[in-house]
């Protein structure tokens, strides 16, 4: 057994001064395995949808907070949180569990501001965010404010208020947080929208199945444990880039040693290139952005 593991990591005369683990058909299986364990998550997802899952510790106060944060940095006024357009945001965000689509316009043709008008509330001006998968504040609005568009909702002076939802529920067969940003400015001053400067009571917008729950501004949802099918395929890849890598030195440093000749590729670009994809893996986006 010991001599076979030696074959597998040590260039020697028996493996021809090779590793095998460096050959094409063990790289082969290396690969096999990768796309296996993506069939498998992609498999559950239908087969058994809630499995797997993004936690999250995000909450609607900390996305408002960190959003006019944003706006502060630029010398823009806040915007006010305001509860019809969080029911907005909410029943925005039901739709698409319920209709299971990732979009701002739904499959049946719905608008961003089909929901604006169904809550009640009437603009002059409106946008909206959407993101998923997020685990963290921080991470969602560094997102937000990388994208051009996204970015240009959170700083747009022309925007007075806002609504938040952020709703756990499972959306193609994977439970995750979806969060949406409603931002607007009343068609007039006048016009009867409930308005609040603070944060509301933690009332629960009711939410149809497949829900798991809803949460408004004040409230602090805490997300199940659920299997990250993101960090399933991090552990994989970095367990297989590591290795492979691992082994890559191991040949490069004892032929070098040995002084031994190779008509193979440069052993030093190989590492560069597999460090590049390791890095890539373990510091990978979390979320996604609409």
């Amino acid at each position: 057994m010991a001599g076979f593991l030696s074959l597998l990591f040590i260039p020697q005369e028996k493996n021809n001064h090779r590793a095998l683990l460096l050959r094409p058909s063990f790289l082969g299986i290396f690969i096999a395995l990768y796309l296996l364990n993506q069939s498998i998550i992609q498999s559950l997802t239908v087969l058994k949808p809630g499995i797997l899952g993004y936690s999250s510790e995000i909450t609607a106060q900390k996305v408002l907070n960190q959003t006019n944060s944003e706006r502060q940095k630029l010398g823009l006024p806040v915007l006010e949180y305001n509860d019809t357009l969080s029911q907005s945001a909410a029943a925005k965000a039901n739709d698409m569990f319920s209709n299971n689509y990732w979009s701002h316009n739904s499959p049946a043709g719905k608008t961003p501001w089909d929901f604006f008008k169904s809550a009640g509330y009437k603009y002059s001006i409106a946008g909206e965010n959407l993101a998923k998968d997020f685990y963290d504040t921080d991470g969602l609005i560094k997102a937000w404010m990388n994208s051009p568009t996204h970015r240009d909702n959170i700083i747009n002076d022309k925007y007075q208020e806002i609504g938040i939802a952020v709703i756990n529920g499972v959306l193609s067969g994977v439970k995750t947080t979806l969060v949406v940003q409603h931002f607007a400015t009343p068609l007039n001053t006048q016009v009867a929208v409930k308005k609040q400067t603070t944060a509301p009571s933690p009332d629960v917008v009711t939410a149809p199945e497949p829900l798991i729950s809803t949460q408004s501004l004040g409230t602090s949802a805490v997300t199940p444990s659920l299997i990250s099918p993101l960090l399933i395929s991090k552990i994989i890849g970095t367990i297989i880039f590591t290795l492979i890598l691992g082994v890559l030195i191991i040949d490069s440093y004892i032929t070098l040693k040995n002084n031994t000749p190779r008509l193979t590729g440069s052993s030093a670009s190989h590492i560069g290139f597999l460090l590049i994809i390791l890095m890539l893996l373990i510091f990978g986006r979390q979320g996604t952005i609409f």
